[in-house]
């Protein structure tokens, strides 16, 4: 499992966001949290382009990935495509407004997934996905505005963030944007010995879509399966989950805080499994949660991550993540973690709540 890995392709993929409506002269000088609120504030309209890119990864500062990547955007409707191609493997997705579509052409795999009842514009999506990360680490992380500068002969605004706390998990993050479009051409992302580079170049706006543009040719002989048959969440009783764990599983029986729900989580494929999750509340608040699933038997990354520590937990090893309020272990067959929803679940308290669990018989 790649857990660094996707993380930092995520963070990197953010490359693709839109944000317009501000002008350059309005953010130089602006500090970080002046920046964040014009941006937050900003009225946008999302710009329609075509553009190439590359995407490199490198961990232990040895290149591991090379992706090229094709995108087109129609920022009235909201569609967009993107084609990725590494080692002679093509992947096509797109998005038509009504299906998001995703073919495979190496393994001969598509999936598709209805997203017209969701609610929400493609474009606010766009939009949404840099402003959350805005403002997410607004508090984690300095925000500082690095100047103007030029890149591929135009002039782009270069934001760095930087983690507050060495260890915190957070990615120390660079953009160079281009401040007409808001459009982010450049992005560096490091996170412990992993670092990533997206770089669009070029870029075409305002380009002209054939009726194609927004369609894969998917052959005849390829079975587009549905994502939403591949992922189900339910909620379940609790004789369900331990009958999809195949075995009980540890819970808190000591009446303190009362169990609210239980919700599990079902995938199918190379890597599906289920995994259950306790809530338990406290004046109607969720004050801690408890996931549950069947440990993975080999291929398991357990590299622990920049804000990850070992602990003991029940005597035997796991792990702590600060940011999150996280513990996890492997007991009996298991894999467990625990969640604590507001500052007063420190790692002490989450291991003596984690100790005080029991076998429901």
């Amino acid at each position: 499992m790649m857990k660094k890995g996707w993380m930092m392709l995520g963070t990197a993929l953010l490359a693709g966001s839109l944000l317009g409506g501000c002008a350059e002269k309005d953010l130089v000088g602006l500090s970080g949290d002046e920046m964040i609120e014009k941006v937050v504030h900003a009225e946008t309209k999302p710009a329609s382009y075509y553009a190439e890119g590359v995407m490199k990864m490198w961990s232990d500062d040895k290149l591991s990935h090379t992706m090229h990547i094709k995108e087109w955007v129609d920022g009235e409707t909201g569609r967009k495509r993107t084609e990725t191609e590494e080692n002679g493997n093509i992947s096509y997705a797109v998005n038509d407004g009504t299906n998001i579509t995703i073919y495979e052409k190496e393994t001969g795999t598509a999936y598709s997934m209805n997203v017209s009842a969701m609610g929400q514009q493609p474009e606010q999506t766009q939009k949404q996905m840099l402003v959350n990360q805005l403002e997410r680490l607004r508090n984690s992380h300095d925000v500082d505005m690095m100047g103007q500068e030029e890149l591929h002969e135009q002039g782009v605004i270069h934001i760095k963030l930087t983690p507050k706390e060495e260890g915190t998990l957070s990615i120390s993050s660079e953009y160079w944007v281009d401040p007409k479009t808001w459009m982010i051409v450049k992005v560096i992302s490091t996170y412990g010995d992993e670092k990533s580079e997206m770089v669009y170049d070029p870029i075409q706006y305002d380009p002209e879509f054939s009726e194609d543009t927004f369609v894969i040719d998917i052959p005849k002989e390829v079975d587009v399966k549905d994502l939403n048959d591949l992922t189900q969440s339910s909620e379940v009783s609790l004789e369900e989950a331990e009958q999809a764990l195949g075995q009980p599983f540890l819970q808190d029986l000591n009446g303190e805080l009362e169990l609210s729900r239980i919700e599990m989580y079902s995938s199918s494929g190379a890597f599906g499994r289920n995994e259950v999750t306790l809530y338990y509340i406290n004046n109607d608040k969720v004050e801690v949660s408890l996931t549950v699933f069947n440990a993975p038997d080999e291929n398991v990354d357990n590299t622990l991550l920049p804000d990850e520590s070992k602990v003991e937990v029940r005597g035997t090893e796991g792990s702590y993540m600060k940011s999150i309020r996280n513990i996890s272990w492997t007991e009996n067959g298991l894999r467990y973690s625990i969640m604590g929803e507001n500052e007063e679940w420190t790692m002490e308290r989450l291991q003596a709540w984690a100790k005080e669990l029991k076998l429901s018989n």
